[in-house]
């Protein structure tokens, strides 16, 4: 697996646990604490999938995706939040704007199944077969 998967998770212990878990399953990864520096990052290479909180410091998650999705530039990029379950109207805007969603506390198996599904069309689209 080649993929690049940009990580945006404010608690250190978290944000470790998704590097070595990606890491371990072969994707590359590039980890940040601030969501602000990883946008800043976006240009120096663009990520297979970001992701992220919906709850991020000084902003909604979901707006930052939303912003994602209207930038001709980001827009294809798949996005999943892992985060406490939304309420049913923060549900409605991440659906709007569609991002995949992982509550808290989530299955390892599950997260990573996740991952692959978002994954799978870019790959396919590259030619990438799986034996």
């Amino acid at each position: 697996m080649d993929a690049t998967i940009l990580v945006i998770e404010e608690s250190l212990d978290l944000c470790r646990l998704f590097e070595y878990m990606l890491r371990a399953d072969g994707y590359a990864v590039r980890a940040f604490h601030d969501w602000q520096v990883a946008q800043a990052a976006l240009p120096l290479g663009e990520p297979d999938l970001v992701i992220f909180d919906w709850s991020l410091a000084n902003t909604a998650g979901y707006a930052w995706a939303a912003a994602l999705r209207c930038d001709p530039a980001t827009a294809h990029i798949p996005v999943l939040f892992v985060c406490d379950p939304p309420s049913r109207s923060e549900l409605e805007i991440i659906g709007s704007v569609g991002i995949s969603v992982i509550d808290k506390p989530f299955d390892i198996i599950m997260f990573r199944n996740r991952i692959i599904a978002l994954l799978a069309p870019r790959e396919r689209a590259a030619g990438i077969r799986y034996a």
